[in-house]
């Protein structure tokens, strides 16, 4: 367990450096900031630092997210507060420090909040709870406020190998990460 948590460790930030590398690549700047986003103090710090630099911002994309995948009666309540807040709570705290000049906030969703999936009770009650908040204040805020109930990503997002092997034995297509995009990009405008 230890050696596969230092492995999706290493993994996450050699995936943090290829991205940041692909956006200077291409003449973008980007900041990385590692923040746990359940904490409301650190998080908010983080969204009114980017207000401080930049004096607005243009547009959002909450694409938190964690799996520990349980059937319910062997999931700890820790475990349930950990996935669930991850998307909640990290929501909740944009929302709170967003300004009305956004232009847009994108949750990142699934279709397991919708669907439903076994083990996945807590992230389906997250996903679930995303898409109410979109739909809630998509009418009160500036903006635009949507939610996308993703399907599981091929080569990205939180799929591992056991989940991609579970998926095409059940005949579930992965999403192609181009195909994604531009899903998105047709979505966002």
């Amino acid at each position: 367990v230890a050696i596969e948590k230092e492995c999706g460790r290493i993994l996450a930030q050699r995936a943090i450096r290829q991205t940041m590398d692909t956006i200077k690549a291409v003449g973008g700047h980007a900041t990385y900031h590692a923040v746990d986003v359940r904490d409301a103090d650190a998080f908010g710090a983080v969204v009114d630092s980017i207000y401080e630099r930049h004096e607005h911002v243009d547009g959002v994309i909450h694409g938190a997210g964690i799996i520990e995948d349980k059937l319910l009666q062997h999931k700890t309540s820790e475990s349930f507060s950990r996935v669930y807040e991850t998307k909640v709570l990290g929501a909740q705290t944009l929302i709170s420090r967003l300004r009305d000049d956004v232009g847009f906030v994108a949750f990142f969703s699934s279709v397991s909040g919708a669907f439903g999936n076994r083990g996945q009770t807590d992230y389906a009650a997250a996903n679930d709870a995303l898409d109410k908040l979109a739909l809630s204040l998509n009418e009160s805020l500036p903006g635009r406020i949507f939610s996308i109930n993703w399907g599981p990503w091929g080569g990205a997002g939180m799929i591992s190998p056991e989940l991609e092997t579970e998926y095409n034995r059940r005949g579930i297509d992965l999403i192609d990460l181009d195909e994604g995009v531009a899903a998105f990009l047709d979505e966002l405008s």
